[in-house]
């Protein structure tokens, strides 16, 4: 009894590091999880009750793993024909490098996302965030509603096979016709001046550059009226020379003198992006109550609607903080939940209660 008082003592204190870690996930608040040993079959006959219902299955396993856990697209469309099934992978189905680890790195790398990124020495860069994760999830996202409004015509689900190259790649697409037409690859370390250093150390995202009736007027108000019918895109010395004379006043005294049409803005480090007066305007952070950490902030949904917006139901679960809620739904019994969580199947202990 001393020895389960201190292990449900070791697992309450790992559980709740895993909330506190969770209260600031804002990516899987208002879900539920439940936790299901799929190497076992027993595991394998509760995700196929699951599945019997379900409207969407997703998964971003290697895709070889399915079929050992039970979960491939022929099994599950046998037991729900309505089923839309949607994988992410690092290459897809059927190709050479199906069965390759993948991930937004190498995604990076084989889409053509890192040939466009150039750090100052010319080399490719890292990006401090997932563009390839995020933008293929979206994808996924639309696959997946478009396969249900299909569904609504046909009574038939279907499979969405979503690759992470392919994703990156459909995220570079302005460089991609440059190429299919002109045979154009984009060099790394080409001169920009669509960051501008200013004297403070802040910076200026400049788009004018890129669209030559704002250029004129971009320089009649920083003082380079000799520059402006040049476009300076690619001479390195007028690029220079722009950033040079860039910094001779602040980021906060250029935006006072550049005309807000002609699509500079500042380029806010995170802190100016979270705490700033868009953010603040546009509600893009809430502070809510958490039973552990006391007040937490989070990112709101970026997702508006006028009708049925987002709303925020609950914080993102531990694992298997809802495993006994949602087998109490399909018919098994508390004995039957301890019994399955004893043999290792589902873990269901839920601390918090």
């Amino acid at each position: 009894a001393r020895k389960s008082r201190e292990n449900l003592t070791t697992n309450r204190q790992a559980l709740e590091k895993e909330v506190r870690g969770n209260a600031w996930d804002h990516i899987h608040r208002n879900k539920r999880s439940i936790a299901i040993n799929l190497q076992k079959p027993e595991g394998q006959a509760i995700f196929h009750r699951l599945v019997k219902d379900a409207d969407v299955f997703f998964g971003s396993f290697r895709l070889g793993v399915y079929q050992r856990l039970g979960a491939d697209y022929e099994t599950l469309s046998k037991i729900n024909p309505r089923l839309i099934y949607a994988t992410i992978s690092g290459y897809g189905v059927g190709n050479s490098f199906t069965e390759w680890p993948g991930n937004e790195r190498n995604a990076q790398g084989m889409s053509g996302v890192s040939a466009l990124m150039t750090g100052q020495d010319g080399e490719p860069a890292d990006m401090l965030c997932q563009p390839v994760d995020a933008y293929s999830a979206a994808l996924a996202v639309v696959s997946i509603q478009s396969a249900l409004f299909a569904r609504e015509r046909t009574g038939r689900g279907q499979k969405v096979d979503i690759a992470l190259v392919e994703g990156g790649t459909a995220f570079v697409n302005a460089n991609v016709p440059d190429y299919l037409r002109n045979k154009k690859v984009r060099k790394r370390g080409f001169p920009s001046i669509g960051n501008l250093r200013c004297k403070d150390g802040k910076y200026l995202s400049n788009a004018a550059f890129a669209q030559a009736h704002f250029w004129a007027p971009f320089c009649d108000a920083v003082g380079l009226a000799e520059m402006r019918d040049t476009v300076p895109s690619g001479n390195e010395e007028m690029i220079r020379k722009v950033r040079a004379h860039m910094l001779s006043k602040t980021r906060d005294e250029w935006l006072a003198v550049i005309p807000r049409e002609i699509s500079v803005v500042p380029m806010l480090e995170f802190d100016e992006v979270l705490e700033g007066p868009y953010a603040n305007e546009r509600g893009m952070v809430l502070e809510l109550d958490h039973p552990l950490e006391g007040k937490v902030r989070q990112l709101k949904s970026p997702f508006r609607l006028s009708d049925t917006p987002p709303t925020f139901r609950r914080f993102a679960p531990v694992l298997g903080e809802h495993t006994a809620e949602v087998l109490q739904s399909i018919g098994y019994s508390e004995n039957e939940i301890g019994e399955l969580e004893a043999a290792g199947v589902v873990r269901a202990q839920n601390f918090l209660r």
